[in-house]
């Protein structure tokens, strides 16, 4: 295989690759023969109108060439002239003839090269982890409780905190309706619980299938355009069940699979002094990623993506049906060159560091999605949302280890190591019956 890559200026190359004849004549002649057993209606087998078999070579060649042999060659010419692609071929021709060799040339736009990362310019404010208190353990029995409720209609009497609401609510802002995925209908909440908090007040006291008016501020229920404004809503109650807990016995010791009560605390103070270590581990990637995105300022970025991207936002409308502003445009433009620095900034210090994927991380978060959705993960993987996500748990926990190796080299590995543990399977020992 023959390569030859053209400077085309800032990320931009042409490759071309060639592909002697002797390596390709193989593909050539399997397709030939695929083609000379179609059987063609009013045709002899093995007969077909004249310039058929040429005609249909160069479409069924083209095919198999892009589908399944440029992949192949390509990767191997970007690795023979070790380069990393940062988008996929903006551009890509094929020259073929049966009795000739197989010719590409393509244009791309490779990974930029990013400076050393400045250490002296980082900087995070360290986090205390704390102990884990009785409060904190109470209050996670009550959560695993809440998991192994029952539930029954309420028969009379109105909203109590505590109740299980179902519930429709109907928005107007200024007169004009919520858009329509802002409207709410037939959503279930806990009254008092974390979920549709703006409206534990105003259900309380309601009977089923009784509707009011009221006017209240939204807040995380609705998307950030819509925060901190005021709407009126019609509210209808249209069911109100109870959760009866179960009381903390053996059985639902067993239930966890702990013996006692002692045995159970334990394994969920284990488990909350581990969520206190990857939840500062957390909180110092997010100190972390805009510095070193802010040291990735002046790098290329890849001209067909931003183009891309500016295109697309031109033509996209907000909640309302309208265009973007120029001002909106211009700050998910900012957002988008920050999305490409972040990934490139991953993908160069995975690479230069030698970092190796957490396999059983990955495969412990897929499988506990996969649960979620009532699937085994092998399924789950065998749906395309399966694979959607497992995509984007790589590119999650790629992301995560980068940025845990520059977190190492500043507070130290032994702060870093304990923080990045697989804290999901400390989480099984008081979860991994429920």
């Amino acid at each position: 295989m023959k390569v030859q890559v053209q400077d085309l200026g800032k990320l931009r190359r042409e490759m071309q690759i060639e592909i002697p004849f002797d390596e390709i004549r193989g593909e050539y002649q399997q397709v030939k023969d695929q083609l000379r057993n179609t059987r063609l209606r009013g045709f002899r087998p093995g007969k077909f109108p004249k310039g058929w078999m040429k005609s249909r070579f160069r479409s069924s060649m083209a095919y198999e060439i892009r589908e399944r042999l440029f992949p192949q060659f390509y990767s191997r010419a970007l690795q023979s002239e070790n380069l990393i692609p940062a988008v996929p071929p903006t551009s890509l021709n094929i020259d073929f003839d049966e009795k000739k060799p197989l010719s590409f040339k393509v244009e791309l736009e490779i990974a930029p090269t990013l400076p050393e990362i400045d250490y002296d310019k980082l900087a995070l404010e360290e986090q205390e982890l704390g102990e884990v208190t009785d409060k904190d353990i109470d209050d996670m029995l009550q959560q695993l409780r809440r998991a192994r409720s029952v539930r029954e209609p309420k028969e009379a009497g109105v909203v109590e905190k505590g109740n299980l609401v179902t519930f429709d609510a109907r928005g107007t802002l200024d007169g004009e309706p919520l858009p329509e995925e802002q409207q709410i209908e037939k959503s279930e909440f806990e009254v008092g619980g974390e979920l549709f908090t703006e409206f534990s007040d105003a259900v309380l006291g309601m009977a089923v299938e009784e509707t009011k008016t009221v006017t209240l501020e939204m807040g995380s229920t609705f998307n950030d355009e819509l925060q901190g404004k005021s709407a009126e809503f019609e509210i209808t109650v249209q069911s109100i069940e109870l959760l009866t807990l179960p009381e903390l016995d053996d059985e639902f010791f067993k239930s966890y699979g702990h013996d006692t009560e002692e045995d159970l605390r334990k394994a969920v103070r284990e488990m909350q002094s581990e969520n206190k270590k990857n939840n500062r581990m957390t909180d110092y990637r997010e100190q972390l990623l805009p510095q070193l995105v802010r040291q990735l300022e002046d790098i290329d970025l890849p001209e067909s993506s931003i183009a891309e991207r500016e295109k697309a936002l031109k033509e996209e409308k907000n909640e309302a049906g309208e265009e973007l502003t120029e001002e909106q445009i211009s700050q998910r433009m900012e957002a988008h060159r920050d999305r490409l620095r972040r990934d490139f900034l991953v993908d160069h210090i995975f690479r230069s560091a030698a970092l190796q994927l957490d396999e059983a991380t990955l495969a412990n978060r897929f499988s506990n999605a996969a649960g979620m959705m009532g699937l085994s993960a092998q399924d789950f993987y065998n749906h395309r949302y399966g694979r959607v996500m497992m995509n984007s748990m790589v590119a999650e926990l790629r992301g995560e280890q980068a940025l845990n190796h520059v977190i190492e080299k500043l507070v130290g590995p032994e702060t870093a190591s304990e923080a990045s543990e697989n804290a999901e399977e400390k989480q099984e020992t008081a979860t991994e019956q429920d």
